[in-house]
């Protein structure tokens, strides 16, 4: 056999394998559809070898590695709103709105003292150290604390301190999608499902004008010119753009350093960050995308 029969046999070899080094991001309720997303994996013959997840990407990717995700998508697609803000246990803090107990009772419930290391499946998930600013990469340790450090949503989520002077947040802040950190072996298809990709439609908050049907206002605002009646979105508004822009941005930047061969989007606006009561919805797009992208690869 010459070389360039060994270089297309190789290249057979990768095409035809089915195992799957899996990323998945964080995106907060947008986050369920990784649940449909690995589902459809499974059923269409794929082997997940390793999984690396930020936030939401690292409770659905965690409890998959150890065998539990059934027991997470029961739950999920089982609550209604009260429930959900029972799970959210408001409790006001100087940095936080949630003090994550009783999420964290819910996660030790299911994974009890398992360890990473421990894992059938390779894992691993971000998170960041607001003491140091750098990244922490959990490949090892309790995955519980792993996964609660990786979920801890800056200023709502109240920080995860590990008592040796280090205190976490959101992974979403350094890699919202892992591709770097996850665990590959010759062969693997590289599988991401970002729930952070490009709107539907354009933001035009900013650009279209209210129509105003009181005359009296508009008689009003004509005589006030010189206070520039403000015809755009509020402060609010605009932060949560500026925040949903650079998360985009930096998610495109992942894709283009370490390209996927298969990559399953959610548009971020089609969902909020706290839509748990479309958890169904949010489930069904991730199986139907994910369908739809094995499709296309697999009929090339």
């Amino acid at each position: 056999m010459n070389i360039l029969e060994t270089i297309k046999g190789w290249f057979s070899f990768m095409r035809k394998s089915k195992d799957v080094a899996l990323v998945l991001g964080g995106g907060g309720a947008r986050g369920i559809a990784h649940i449909g997303g690995i589902e459809v994996l499974e059923e269409r013959g794929y082997n997940i070898t390793s999984v690396a997840g930020t936030s939401m990407g690292a409770l659905v990717g965690g409890m998959y590695a150890c065998g539990k995700l059934k027991e997470l998508k029961d739950i999920i697609l089982g609550i209604d709103k009260k429930q959900m803000l029972s799970i959210m246990d408001i409790s006001l803090g100087l940095d936080h709105v949630a003090s994550g107990k009783r999420l964290m009772e819910i996660i030790n419930s299911i994974v009890g003292n398992t360890k990473i290391e421990d894992l059938n499946i390779k894992f691993c998930c971000c998170a960041s150290d607001v003491v140091s600013g750098e990244e922490k990469v959990f490949r090892n340790g309790f995955l519980k604390t792993a996964i609660r450090a990786s979920v801890s949503v800056p200023c709502f989520f109240k920080p995860m301190c590990d008592g040796d002077n280090h205190i976490y947040v959101d992974g979403s802040v350094h890699n919202i999608l892992p591709l770097n950190r996850v665990d590959r072996k010759s062969g693997d298809k590289l599988i991401a499902i970002n729930v952070n990709g490009p709107d539907n439609t354009p933001f035009d908050a900013y650009v279209k004008k209210k129509k105003d049907n009181n005359k009296a206002m508009r008689v009003l605002r004509s005589m006030l010119f010189f206070l520039k009646p403000d015809l755009s979105g509020n402060y609010m508004n605009m932060a949560v753009r500026v925040v949903h822009m650079s998360i985009q941005a930096n998610c495109k930047l992942a894709i283009q350093l370490n390209p996927p061969d298969i990559l399953v989007e959610l548009p971020m606006d089609k969902f909020g960050l706290f839509d748990f009561s479309q958890a169904k919805e949010i489930y069904q797009y991730g199986r139907d995308e994910m369908t739809r992208k094995l499709d296309e690869y697999e009929n090339k």
